[in-house]
């Protein structure tokens, strides 16, 4: 599923884009934005079935309007695409193009001075890195990340990991490129309810937040759907919405590693490979102090594999393999591996 034509109407104002669409008696999606919020359009033969406004959008014959143009068959509700629609992540399954984003080179970027900016803007939205066969994406409410996620070549992570990822990219040059994208909260939000898996319990109110079902992405606002993205759900059906008072938002931090520190490597020392051998007192020392796990741990660390790797196949975080290398590294088990 391909995304549709995003850009901005320059001096004209979104007006302009409906009497084309009228003429030429288009069928889709339009979902217009100005610096106050967005208007959502479903479009049949070029007539406006349904419009849904989403903040305090202001009129559509202002000029230098952004918009996103999703040609699709007549539809019961608006739809736009995912922007990864075969991703093992859900939120990058449901996430649309909504703005056109600021595109930023890779390489020229100081990622801490651009999330204090964005902090004190108070920013909704998301920072990512795009290339062909990559996406990191971190969403930021008020000006904080509150979730994160990195797919490349199938493989996910998430939070830190996937922070270290666009910490990299915003540092190192490379193919890809940088966006900052700003999206509505009443889109925002619900996708925040998916990444933390925030269940909506079941109320008799119009329901408000994200609906995963065999349609596909559902967004709710008062009981209307005023947008779908029809990629193919993961998992079982249900509702998510944010409850704060019930589950905060976590505040994700950068990682404090340099960049690349991922990609360590290390290899046993000779007290290392002792602590491995089951016909010296130190493995029973070991064994008895870190167990089986603490071996499984060392023996990878040992194989030279890099530290994503590892973390990887012992199925744990980076985050959680942080300790394990101080703890083995300060008891002279492991040294990093040089060249």
């Amino acid at each position: 599923m391909r995304q549709g034509l995003v850009g901005h109407t320059g001096g004209l104002g979104a007006d302009a884009l409906l009497d084309d669409m009228r003429a030429l008696k288009q069928s889709g999606t339009l979902l217009v934005s100005d610096e106050a919020g967005s208007l959502v359009l479903l479009v049949a033969r070029g007539q406006v079935e349904a419009s849904f406004r989403l903040g305090a959008y202001g009129r559509l014959e202002s000029p230098g309007q952004s918009y996103h143009l999703h040609l699709h068959e007549p539809a019961p509700t608006p739809q736009l695409p995912g922007r990864s629609p075969h991703s093992d992540s859900a939120v990058l399954r449901a996430l649309p193009r909504t703005r056109t984003p600021m595109r930023i080179p890779t390489g020229v970027v100081d990622l801490p001075a651009l999330l204090e900016r964005l902090g004190a803007l108070a920013f909704d939205g998301l920072l990512a890195y795009v290339a062909d066969d990559e996406l990191a994406v971190a969403l930021l409410l008020d000006g904080s990340v509150r979730a994160a996620v990195h797919e490349r070549g199938g493989r996910l992570s998430s939070r830190a990991e996937a922070l270290r990822v666009l910490q990299k990219r915003c540092q190192e040059p490379g193919p890809g490129e940088l966006e900052v994208e700003r999206v509505e909260r009443a889109i925002l939000e619900p996708l925040l309810a998916l990444a933390i898996e925030s269940v909506a319990p079941a109320e008799a109110g119009p329901f408000s937040g994200l609906e995963v079902d065999e349609r596909g992405y559902r967004f709710h606002s008062q009981g209307q759907v005023f947008l779908t993205v029809p990629s193919a759900p993961l998992g079982p059906p249900r509702r998510h919405a944010l409850d704060l008072a019930l589950r905060p938002l976590p505040h994700l931090e950068m990682p404090t590693e340099p960049p690349g520190w991922e990609e360590s490597r290390y290899t046993l020392t000779l007290r290392g490979k002792d602590a491995l051998n089951p016909m010296t007192d130190l493995n029973m020392e070991f064994r008895n102090h870190h167990g089986d796990e603490g071996q499984r741990v060392l023996t990878l660390l040992g194989s030279g594999a890099p530290l994503t790797d590892c973390a990887e196949r012992l199925g744990v975080d980076l985050a959680d393999l942080k300790p394990w290398v101080a703890r083995f590294e300060a008891a002279g088990l492991i040294r990093t591996q040089r060249g």
